[in-house]
């Protein structure tokens, strides 16, 4: 079978381009959590902005999974480039590069959801899209094995209707050795984003509007958070992504935040500020 890959799209911007540059970088930041591998962790939430940003909290969630051999990853995120409603998985498209190489994807798994109410298989959503191909060097450097991926993009327009019957149609290919990954950043702060809603005490009321969602989301409180992204209009892109992973879990919570900060602190300019956050569940 003729190989049609998917990336890379942001090789050489949002992170390096050249092989053992990559290599070096995802290990240093594996490396600089020091965390040993937790085989019980079912579920992770990762950044996905540009590695000098989000790469030291990525690092925080993948560093847990370093050495497991899942039999696929059902890797979640949100579409930044295009508005429609519902999910999509991938068409033709039968790996997902990056320059330390090709990562499968499970076509058996994306063709059985191609036929589910609500997804659509188009590889065009998938090419400019960074969200998903962001953490992909960090699981070719943690992960022991080339687990086949289940790439799903929820549209720009999705709706919490559109998250329970994406979970509903995930939760079939979920074993015992799946591994979940999903992609988003948190708040999005700025007229960049339209999102100004204080304007004094960046720093703390970011944080705070940050803490109040993680909170939620460590709780698996599915509803909750649902209700928190309402009624702040907290800016997580990947909240949808998020919606879909609580769906997906027990209610009894189990999550922890393993790590956090923002482009505001690193840059001491909150006039535009990203947040990002690390979580893990097991």
């Amino acid at each position: 079978m003729t190989s049609v890959l998917l990336g890379p799209a942001v090789a050489g911007s949002w992170y390096p381009r050249d092989t053992e540059e990559l290599r070096r970088r995802v290990d240093a930041l594996l490396e600089a959590e020091g965390a040993e591998p937790r085989r019980s962790v079912r579920a992770i939430i990762a950044p996905h902005a540009g590695f000098d940003y989000s790469g030291a909290v990525a690092g925080s969630a993948f560093a847990g999974l370093k050495g497991r051999r899942p039999d696929r990853v059902l890797l979640l995120g949100p579409s930044h480039h295009f508005g429609f409603t519902g999910a999509a998985v991938p068409d033709a498209a039968t790996a997902m590069r990056t320059p330390l190489g090709d990562l499968p994807i499970d076509r058996e798994a994306t063709a059985a959801l191609r036929t589910v109410r609500g997804f659509r298989a188009d590889d065009g959503v998938f090419a400019p899209e960074h969200a998903l191909e962001a953490e992909l060097p960090f699981l070719q450097r943690a992960l022991a094995c080339e687990a086949p991926l289940v790439p799903v993009l929820l549209g720009g327009q999705a709706t919490a209707d559109d998250a329970r019957r994406t979970a509903d149609a995930l939760a079939p290919l979920i074993t015992a050795s799946t591994l979940v990954v999903v992609s988003s950043d948190f708040t999005h702060y700025g007229p960049r984003f339209g999102y100004v809603p204080f304007t004094d005490e960046r720093p703390r009321r970011i944080h705070d509007l940050d803490r109040g969602a993680i909170a939620a989301i460590v709780a698996g409180d599915a509803a909750g958070f649902s209700r928190y992204v309402e009624t702040t209009g907290a800016t997580i892109c990947g909240h949808r992504a998020i919606e879909v992973l609580l769906a997906l879990r027990p209610a009894e919570g189990g999550g922890r935040q393993l790590a956090y900060d923002t482009s505001g602190r690193m840059t001491g300019t909150w006039d535009h500020s990203v947040s990002y956050a690390a979580i893990e569940f097991p």
